[in-house]
């Protein structure tokens, strides 16, 4: 299609050519038609156009997931975070279980190892694939990513879950699972397990990683890594996630902040038990994949609120289903997810996921422009916490007083204390 126009607009051109003399109008008439067949040349190549070439259903699927993911992106992203803005500037990197590998760029430049698709780009993005190593491994789709690294290139390592043979059994008992996750008597499950919904907020998460290097480092988690937890720490730990979660529920802004207020304090304390580079660590690993998990849950809660209706559907995915089952996305993860989290003894990298995601979403709550300039200052969530409520010492010993007694301290601590008396 591409070279029928050029070679209609040099006949066009050598058409105009022959004649001697021109008017003013007609030179400007001849100047645009020209700039229309340009346009026109243009537009066919780089848009997603059919191509020559079938894709295998597996890399489809898994381009709908992302051009659905860089749609939300696109409507939502500077909502979450203002000048969110460089998904487009990301490169994506998908390995599948028969070792085809998708590259999803915006540069052309060309490999040895990957063929690119023709005709065929995502917001902007060239299609590349590398089938040098495929193996007859059978692929049936729904994939799920086992493993993900997020940052100025995305890497996800697919997998298969764990769902029937036949594929109409498949969607449905892939559909059955999500339902049971928003059930409130089934229990906390972040096993992924090939929905395409969940894939793509997941995306959103690694997007955001990318996003977040562009201001450069932060630190690191290793501090925490030979920090031997105590019964203390599991303890305020819990009643940070405790309070946390009252602070988030609750309606009324005055209970609301007395719930936080009761996190920063038991945070205070439980840090008592811990050294520096332990304290250091647990704020990067809130900050980094804290806000990164609060991106993704507020997406999902910006696709609830707004009825946002998706541009792909079961004809193109049999397992995206129409981000419908939203509402026990958010009430597995957020909820009982940090009921899990705070129960944990011996968790100490977790959890922060999950509490920097609230933290986040109480100071959108208290202090609405809380993150302009927050990554470029490289500041952490506890200090603009900490800034706002502005708790005298007085108050403090107040608060840590009257935690034992509503948290019911001295059951949460001889839990804590059980559980780590039977890991020795």
């Amino acid at each position: 299609m591409r070279s029928r126009l050029i070679c209609l607009f040099l006949k066009f051109k050598a058409t105009y050519n022959k004649r001697r003399v021109m008017s003013v109008k007609n030179y400007f008439l001849q100047i645009k038609i020209i700039l229309i067949f340009i346009i026109l040349a243009t537009v066919q190549f780089g848009c997603t156009s059919s191509t020559s070439e079938t894709l295998e259903s597996y890399v489809e699927i898994e381009l709908n997931r992302l051009q659905e993911t860089y749609r939300l992106l696109d409507r939502f992203g500077k909502e979450i975070w203002p000048g969110w803005h460089n998904f487009q500037e990301i490169a994506v990197h998908v390995k599948f279980p028969n070792n085809v590998q998708l590259l999803v760029t915006p540069h052309t430049e060309e490999s040895g190892e990957y063929e690119q698709i023709q005709g065929r780009t995502i917001f902007g993005k060239f299609i590349f694939i590398n089938r040098k190593e495929k193996s007859p491994e059978e692929i049936r789709p729904p994939l799920l990513a086992r493993h993900g690294r997020g940052g100025l290139l995305i890497q996800l390592d697919m997998d298969h879950p764990d769902l029937p043979s036949e594929e109409p059994e498949r969607s449905e008992k892939l559909e059955a699972v999500l339902k049971a996750k928003g059930d409130k008597n089934t229990t906390f499950d972040l096993e992924p397990k090939g929905d395409s919904d969940s894939h793509i907020l997941m995306y959103i998460h690694e997007h955001f990683h990318g996003f977040r290097s562009q201001f450069g480092p932060l630190g690191s988690g290793e501090g925490l890594r030979d920090f031997e937890v105590n019964a203390e720490y599991a303890s305020y730990s819990h009643i940070e996630g405790l309070a946390l979660l009252q602070a988030f529920e609750q309606k009324d802004n005055v209970k609301s902040l007395g719930y936080l207020k009761d996190f920063m304090v038991a945070r205070e304390i439980k840090r008592t038990y811990m050294p520096p580079e332990a304290i250091a660590a647990e704020q990067f690993i809130s900050v980094v994949e804290g806000i990164a998990s609060y991106a993704s849950l507020k997406t999902a809660v910006l696709i609830r609120d707004r009825r946002y209706k998706p541009k792909i559907n079961q004809e193109v995915d049999p397992y995206f289903y129409n981000f419908e089952y939203v509402d026990g996305y958010l009430e597995n993860i957020m909820k009982k997810g940090l009921h899990f989290a705070a129960e944990w003894t011996l968790d100490k990298f977790g959890k922060y996921y999950l509490y920097g995601a609230y933290q986040c979403f109480l100071l959108d709550r208290f202090i609405p422009g809380w993150k302009q300039n927050f990554l470029q200052e490289k500041k952490n969530l506890d200090d603009i916490t900490s800034d706002f409520l502005n708790l005298s010492t007085a108050e403090k010993e107040e608060i840590a007083e009257r935690l034992k007694t509503k948290y019911s301290y001295d059951f949460i601590y001889k839990k804590h204390k059980a559980t780590l008396n039977k890991s020795k």
